[in-house]
């Protein structure tokens, strides 16, 4: 292998293992460290609350910089990077745009371009579907595609995306479930289920980026 493809190798891994720890990390901080600080109660219901409260910085800190990783991503071919590109200006759209909580009037005004948040909560959730949709897609189509004859190892490394795409999957249905019946489920219950598809994500990416070394091909 020559140096300028050991090289783009190289960076291909560094991109896949930093957006696997920069998803993986999200929830975890905005949580700990929205802790410290003076915030509303329900702050903590979910990721995307966070960026209410004095962590906020995580939140979009962390999503901005996944964004540009995204945009920056190569992949393997056209559809890696169409399905990148995708997923990061959901990224962006998340952060420009925030949720609705219950603690914001729906006439206030946020976001990038100072809209009513009953209107950037539209944008917003409908982002943040397409973002976990394409994160999906891309750990069970795209990671799990193969040149040629698969190795031992290969096969375990598909069975630990598709563990991992479908998680994403059921928690997406899931979390339709529980604000579909949110007189049963408390309202934190998206938090818990974004921290789980993140976590899934994370996993995936790690293993992609050869992070796991006995799943790596020997």
């Amino acid at each position: 292998m020559s140096a300028g493809a050991n090289f783009d190798r190289e960076f291909l891994r560094h991109q896949q293992m930093m957006l696997g720890v920069m998803c993986g990390l999200l929830a975890p901080l905005a949580v700990v460290f929205g802790i410290i600080g003076d915030n509303p109660d329900e702050w903590w219901y979910s990721i995307s609350a966070t960026y209410y409260c004095n962590s906020k910085i995580f939140m979009i800190g962390l999503l901005f910089t996944t964004f540009i990783y995204f945009l920056a991503y190569r992949g393997y071919d056209r559809r890696d990077k169409i399905i990148a590109t995708v997923s990061g200006i959901s990224a962006l759209l998340v952060i420009a745009f925030p949720t609705k909580t219950s603690f914001v009037n729906d006439t206030d005004l946020v976001g990038l371009i100072h809209l009513p948040v009953a209107e950037t909560n539209i944008i917003h959730c409908v982002s943040a579907s397409i973002l976990f949709v394409s994160f999906a897609i891309m750990i069970l189509f795209q990671f799990t595609k193969s040149d040629g004859e698969m190795t031992p190892e290969k096969k375990k490394r598909n069975i630990l995306y598709k563990i991992c795409g479908n998680t994403i999957n059921f928690f997406m249905a899931f979390q339709m479930f529980t604000v579909t019946f949110d007189e049963i489920f408390p309202n934190w219950w998206t938090m818990v289920n974004e921290a789980a598809m993140l976590t899934a994500f994370a996993v995936a990416w790690l293993c992609k980026a050869g992070c796991f070394k006995m799943l790596n091909d020997k």
